[in-house]
């Protein structure tokens, strides 16, 4: 969903930015990459920059090999005798200090903008080895991008992975270039040139994809760009196979895998190992599978303010008060609301808590509900009453002035707890697994209604119960 929105504008003839957190630009696996190419793939024609020779080749240069060593002058060191001449030591020049390697002057950034320009030149076969760059070489490539002199404009996106060139804000500076230029050029979006610039914020001045997104270029930051279902997933590849293939050993693992989802959000490498390491999944033992997990990893560099957490609508980009945290991978928006890394959540106690409940809510209440609807029957073939008499003592209350309900469709919508207030007052008569099934189901649902999750052995109780 999220890629999608960002290939509609490239392939609408708009340029764009794509801001990454750091964060993933140090994961493991070349994240950053994987996700560029998952954009190339869609795009199928694109122009990547830098090439990956070019990349190759700058970073295997080595520093220290900016200065040669000079050959045949003195080192400075005395000459070391081989016999005693009983000469005291005669003081010695001091060695000078090697000399450090000079560092490369970085390019200003007009000269990394000109550099830049003249790769892509070269990706796009712009140069036939004459010379007919002017005076202005940005613009001659710029103009032949637009089909100027040619007639035909060149419609196949310019990738730049900013992070990956020497100035990388020259990047953004090609992006700027290019919009005015095809804009000048009058060109409709089909036939405009455009560019995709990835980058970190720590690439470019603060306040600079504000100005863009106000230049008609779309600003898309990867917030919100995993969702419950990417997270879900990720869980039930890592969940070792079912012991138990029967309904209940399903259900059990339905509630175990979204309870896992709810409590690592968007933080898939947790989600993942979490997954893997939460063997007998009982919610007790949940906070300390999640503490050897977190052990395993990098701890939270940066961790968000506490405020900030479960906000709704947290919008299209973090606020700025979140950009240390988005950049080091400890906050994103996920599921509508803003999530903090697990980590957050083991000091406090009551936050883990209440990620299980969510997850037993969601995957639980609608169980229940069903299980109510069937349990009706029993009660109505179990009244020692007349069914009128019920559905008024124990029946949903109405307000005054509302017309009764018939009694059969007023018994259909008893609460599991008016139930068992009838069975404790002798109005229905129950058979021991009758009366075993409806407490379980009534404690449960007392249970999640209260914001309580169930424990182990509630929750095995449950299960077994809904599986009857």
């Amino acid at each position: 969903m999220w890629l999608g929105r960002l290939l509609a504008d490239l392939r609408g003839g708009r340029s764009c930015l794509w801001l990454l957190p750091r964060s993933v630009l140090k994961e493991a696996g070349d994240r950053a990459d994987r996700l560029i190419d998952e954009v190339l793939y869609e795009l199928g024609e694109f122009v990547l920059l830098p090439s990956d020779e070019f990349a190759a080749s700058a970073s295997a240069r080595s520093p220290a090999m900016a200065r040669p060593a000079a050959g045949g002058r003195w080192s400075g060191l005395a000459p070391v005798p081989d016999f005693d001449d009983g000469l005291p030591e005669l003081p010695t020049p001091r060695s000078p200090a090697p000399l450090a390697p000079e560092p490369p002057t970085p390019p200003t950034p007009a000269e990394a903008l000109a550099g830049l320009l003249e790769r892509l030149g070269k990706e796009l076969s712009c140069s036939d080895g004459t010379d007919t760059v002017g005076s202005d070489p940005t613009g001659d490539v710029l103009a032949r991008l637009t089909g100027h002199g040619s007639g035909a404009a060149e419609t196949r996106p310019v990738v730049v992975r900013a992070w990956r060139e020497s100035v990388p804000s020259a990047a953004a500076d090609l992006l700027r270039r290019l919009v005015a230029t095809a804009k000048e050029a009058g060109l409709p979006p089909d036939r405009r040139p455009r560019a995709l610039v990835v980058a970190t914020t720590d690439d470019l001045p603060a306040d600079l994809p504000a100005q863009l997104a106000r230049e008609a270029i779309a600003v898309h930051w990867w917030w919100g760009a995993t969702g419950r279902l990417d997270t879900a997933t990720i869980v039930a590849l890592a969940r070792p196979p079912l012991v138990s293939a029967t309904e209940r050993g399903h259900l059990h693992e339905a509630v175990i895998q979204a309870t896992i989802t709810e409590v690592c959000g968007p933080f898939l490498d947790i989600a993942a190992a979490l997954a893997s390491r939460w063997d007998d999944g009982r919610p007790e033992t949940l906070t300390s599978a999640l503490h050897d997990v977190l052990a395993d990893l990098p701890g939270p560099a940066v961790v968000p303010p506490q405020r900030t957490e479960g906000t709704r609508h947290p919008g299209r980009r973090p606020d700025d008060r979140l950009l240390a945290a988005w950049n080091a991978g400890t906050v994103d928006s996920w599921d509508g609301r803003l999530r903090r890394h697990p980590g957050c959540d083991l000091a406090h106690e009551r936050a883990v808590a209440a990620r299980i409940w969510l997850a037993q809510n969601h995957v639980l209440l609608p169980l229940l509900d069903d299980a109510r609807d069937q349990f009706t029957t029993t009660v109505r073939a179990r009244a020692r009453v007349p069914l009128a008499r019920l559905a008024q003592d124990y029946g949903p209350r109405r307000e005054s002035g509302t017309a009764s309900e018939p009694a059969a469709s007023a018994v259909s919508m008893m609460e599991l707890g008016a139930m068992w207030s009838a069975h404790c007052d002798g109005v229905i008569t129950l058979v021991p697994a009758e009366r075993r099934r409806l407490r379980i189901l009534r404690e449960a649902r007392n249970r999640l209604a209260h914001r309580a999750p169930l424990d182990g052995d509630r929750l095995g109780h449950l299960v077994e119960e809904l599986c009857r």
